[in-house]
């Protein structure tokens, strides 16, 4: 299998040497579609820009009140504890040391940690769509330093919230072409060629003690390790959008033998530690055709991995230089190390592909190493808007291990005589530390899982050569820990929630007035105009019904005079007013007058019908304007019906 694996390193030498050619084809058709404004099938979708825009002022919105929240909560509670019982750098914690409000206010962290020459820095280059200060690709350990990568600052956000959320929307894709004619390529003249160091890049580099001092970067614990390291690590600040909502750590490669540990003047091992500790992400790359892990590799990622086992994934690189059947063995094998190293039945995520811009060179799995690839970049875009839920988590399970160590350290501190026999009572406690953890464990109720391993306690103990400097148990202390993790912190969560969805809807509003200004007075000017619509017909509405009760009032008080009038006195129920009336019917129907006015225009009505029916009725010529003057009228009641009536 070595053969075949050398044979296609061999091959992809060759295809690199004629590289240039098809890289000019690569970038003239990739500027060609993007000024058509082309999107790939698999890229990560977003529905629109807008969208991205108005989620991502909630997000932060939420982000920060979540953030500020944990650092007063940290500052008056947490650290005064750490400092009481010597935890800093001591005992084994998430993070050593005291946690500064730069590293809170960081954005998210993505570590890369492989071999030499595994593609890290081309990785990064093909992340981010450009050359950034400091890089410098080849075949040979390249990366000689810890390269922090951030935005160099300078743009304004509110100009370029659409570009940057295109930018980060189309992170890491390339659209590949590997069927173009020579027809096709004949037109093309002149164009970019690959530069693999950073002369085309813009940006500035920042010194290590530089970068320990800038208060908005979250480098400044790093002084811990000296000037050994500082003067290996230096600082990218680039303007590629993607960086202002993450900020990658590139390695140098871990060599093998005896170079990992002599030929550098720092540990790598607890400088990789700081870095993972305070990671969102971290990115384990090999290369398809170098698969063995050096026991120095080995030692790296176990030296990381403790509280960082959530937060590392696989990168298979450069997979498209080997066979199909080549490529299933090493994924297999790739499987198979990380199983033993992690020692776990869980497996650890691996994303398989070929991180640079150029073709393909096998593109057997070029469907599956564009799905992974979109993978990997979703849950990168992905990272900034689960930070505030990882800042949290991280908080929950500092507090945790405080407490622990405090039920510790007490009962550490009460086991150990005041003057006499202090030596001796300190080797029986570091003698028996796994029965005493047990004994704390049961007494306080804590959590198996909390514990810390007996060795690796015990080795911290040794520090110390006088247990007495630990204070007592706190009872009150431990309860008010309790109380963060039980109360405080939840209502965080809950209150960054309504923070969340007021900032949405204060962006709403805003995108409505900026909306009415400019194209949008149209728009401004039919709403208001449907608004005047709907108030005047509301003003009609109201007017109707206005009138409506005006009516009925009048109605009521003409039946209630007549009634009043009728019987000298007012009804004061509508039973009583209903008989009034039937009564007042009653009479009127039987009054004389009444009939006698009633068979007149009855008479009347029947001698008009017989004159109708006979024919002898006068036509409208015959019948005069005088002889109707003239026409005696009807005969009218009389004012006493009328009063009766």
């Amino acid at each position: 299998m070595s053969e075949s694996i050398t044979s296609s390193a061999s091959e992809s030498s060759l295809s690199s040497s004629c590289a240039p050619d098809d890289a000019i084809r690569i970038v003239q058709k990739k500027a060609k579609e993007e000024e058509q404004d082309v999107d790939h099938p698999l890229m990560p979708s977003v529905s629109t820009d807008s969208n991205v825009t108005d989620t991502t002022h909630s997000d932060d919105a939420s982000a920060k009140f979540i953030v500020q929240r944990l650092k007063e909560l940290y500052r008056n509670h947490v650290v005064d504890a750490e400092k009481q019982y010597h935890l800093h750098f001591n005992f084994s914690l998430p993070t050593d040391g005291e946690i500064k409000d730069s590293e809170f206010d960081a954005a998210p962290i993505v570590l890369l940690i492989g071999q030499y020459s595994t593609g890290k820095t081309t990785f990064l280059n093909h992340l981010l769509g450009e050359d950034f200060p400091g890089m410098h690709i080849g075949p040979e350990p390249t990366t000689d330093k810890f390269m922090a990568l951030f935005h160099s600052g300078g743009d304004k956000d509110d100009d370029k919230s659409r570009s940057d959320a295109n930018t980060i929307k189309h992170a890491g894709f390339r659209k590949k072409n590997n069927h173009k004619t020579d027809d096709e390529n004949s037109s093309i003249k002149t164009a970019p060629s690959i530069v693999t160091d950073d002369i085309r890049a813009s940006g500035r580099l920042v010194k290590g003690n530089t970068l320990t001092v800038t208060p908005n970067l979250p480098f400044s614990s790093l002084s811990q390790f000296g000037s050994a390291f500082l003067n290996h690590f230096v600082g990218s600040a680039s303007t590629s959008p993607l960086l202002k909502r993450l900020t990658f750590i590139d390695t140098p490669g871990v060599l093998s033998g005896e170079k990992q540990r002599l030929n550098r003047t720092y540990d790598f091992g607890q400088v990789a530690k700081w870095f993972a500790d305070r990671s969102d992400l971290i990115l384990l790359l090999f290369d398809a055709h170098k698969l063995d892990i050096s026991d120095e590799f080995k030692n790296v990622i176990d030296v990381i991995r403790h509280y960082n086992d959530d937060k590392i994934r696989c990168v298979l690189n450069k997979a498209d230089c080997v066979t199909r059947e080549q490529l299933v063995r090493v994924y297999g094998s790739l499987m198979w190390s990380m199983g033993k190293i992690f020692d776990s039945p869980e497996v650890v995520r691996v994303y398989t592909g070929s991180y640079w811009n150029g073709n393909l060179i096998n593109d057997d799995f070029e469907k599956m190493f564009t799905k992974d690839e979109k993978l990997l970049v979703r849950e990168l875009i992905d990272l900034p808007r689960c930070a505030a839920e990882r800042k949290v988590n991280q908080m929950v399970n500092r507090i945790r291990l405080v407490k622990v160590h405090i039920c510790i350290l007490g009962t550490i501190r009460d086991m150990t005589p005041r003057f006499i026999g202090k030596k001796r009572s300190r080797q029986q406690i570091l003698t028996e530390l796994d029965v005493i953890l047990d004994n704390v464990r049961v007494e306080f109720n804590l959590s198996k899982g909390d514990m810390p391993d007996a060795k690796e306690f015990a080795e911290n103990l040794k520090k110390f050569h006088d247990f007495s400097v630990f204070p007592p148990i706190n009872r009150p202390l431990i309860d008010s820990l309790d109380r963060l993790v039980e109360k405080d912190i939840p209502e965080i969560v809950s209150q960054a929630e309504i923070v969340s969805s007021d900032t949405q809807m204060s962006r709403v509003d805003s995108k409505i007035q900026q909306r009415s200004t400019g194209k949008g007075v149209v728009v401004e000017k039919e709403v208001t105009t449907a608004l005047d619509k709907a108030k005047r017909a509301d003003a009609n509405a109201l007017g109707v019904l206005f009138r409506i009760i005006i009516f009925l009032l009048l109605l009521a008080v003409s039946v209630e005079g007549v009634y009043y009038l009728s019987f000298g006195n007012p009804a004061y129920s509508l039973p009583e007013l209903t008989s009034g009336y039937i009564e007042l019917f009653d009479s009127a129907k039987h009054n004389p007058k009444v009939s006698e006015i009633r068979s007149q225009i009855t008479s009347q009505i029947q001698s008009i019908a017989s004159r109708a029916a006979k024919g002898t009725l006068p036509t409208k010529s015959e019948v005069s304007f005088k002889e109707k003057k003239d026409a005696p009228p009807l005969k009218k009641p009389s004012s006493d019906v009328k009063a009766e009536l």
